[in-house]
């Protein structure tokens, strides 16, 4: 078994990663970090109600003197780490863990703008990917059962070539939402604010179903709600490596919901809705008649974990959860939320 430790213990730790981690025969959760005894133990709890496999789980945080971040970090039993931590300090941390030796699962995304996640790479790909140890971004859109069925339609030639790619997302989110009361999301020091951190998300499926990368854009972005720093809407033209041109509609202060994204190929459509948990792909024809209609559970969060310990496993890191994936996605998110231009190369 791989034995891992959870660095961070927020509420996607306990609703996310803690449920799929429980459910791989071939995860042993050692250990959790986190700055305070009482988070870490909330996430002890959340393990213990899910399972009674795991009975021996050492708590560490900044609070618990000779049990920090340093000493989890030396223990030999402990093979993997997820960090789980916020966008300003994950860099510094994954840095540290590839240092003990550790592979590494990094939430997204991979950092706060393109030249810190650049920088991070280097530092992976110059030292640390030599020693075979795996370092992931966990993007679980990359990961979803959906999307990636969408991107097969694409690929397949099934709607032909790809002319037009349209995404709009739009939440509505509120203070006292539980992805809103933190620190660091409240007031974030970083581009974009929610933009950023939950933008990649929608990028990473538009790309990844397209097939394409997105090389320029064209942008408009705003703040409409005081609480949401320092832009909570961006709209924005896109245009494609393939040919294809498109929009991409972004917004964390909409008080309309919505989660769809329209690829146009030259023989047809697909359609990919979201709504909750539920994912449902409608495929047209060029006669616009409904040819096909599928509605899948989200389990990226299963995937993106299961492939990580996989990896682990084997020594090698999958494309899916590749730093330079994650890197494209921060590229296109600061190029919208700077006006737009041409999009740096995630590859050089």
């Amino acid at each position: 078994m791989v034995g891992i430790a959870l660095l961070g213990a927020g509420i996607f730790a306990k609703q996310a990663h803690v449920p799929a981690l429980v459910k791989n025969d071939d995860a042993n959760i050692l250990a959790v970090y986190s700055r305070s005894n009482a988070s870490v133990n909330s996430v002890v709890e959340a393990v213990n109600s899910a399972t009674e496999a795991f009975t021996n789980i050492d708590v560490y945080s900044d609070e618990k003197s000779g049990y920090g971040l340093d000493e989890l970090l030396q223990r030999s039993d402990i093979d993997a780490v997820i960090v789980l931590l916020p966008i300003l300090i994950g860099p510094d941390v994954v840095r540290k863990c590839l240092a003990a030796g550790k592979h590494v699962l990094a939430e997204k995304p991979i950092a706060k703008d393109v030249a810190t996640g650049k920088a991070l790479i280097a530092d992976y790909e110059g030292t640390y990917a030599q020693r075979n140890l795996v370092f992931s971004i966990a993007e679980q859109f990359r990961y979803d059962t959906a999307f990636k069925k969408a991107g097969e339609i694409v690929s397949s030639g099934q709607i032909g070539k790809l002319n037009h790619v349209h995404a709009r997302v739009w939440n509505n989110v509120q203070p006292g939402g539980k992805y809103y009361e933190t620190a660091w999301r409240k007031a974030p020091e970083y581009q974009g604010g929610f933009i950023l951190d939950g933008g990649v998300h929608f990028v990473a499926l538009v790309r990844m179903v397209a097939g394409q990368e997105i090389v320029e854009t064209k942008s408009f972005a705003a703040q409409f709600q005081p609480h949401l720093p320092p832009v909570d809407t961006v709209n924005a033209a896109m245009k494609f490596s393939g040919g294809a041109l498109g929009t991409l509609c972004i917004s964390f202060a909409s008080t309309k919901a919505m989660a769809e994204y329209i690829f146009v190929g030259t023989n047809g459509a697909l359609t990919v809705k979201c709504v909750g948990p539920d994912t449902t792909l409608i495929v047209e024809g060029a006669d616009r008649k409904v040819a096909s209609q599928d509605t899948y559970k989200a389990d990226g969060i299963a995937g993106e974990i299961n492939a990580f310990v996989r990896a682990v496993v084997a020594g090698k890191g999958d494309k899916a959860g590749s730093p330079r994936e994650a890197l494209g996605d921060v590229a296109v998110v600061e190029s919208i939320c700077s006006g737009g231009g041409i999009v740096p190369s995630h590859t050089e």
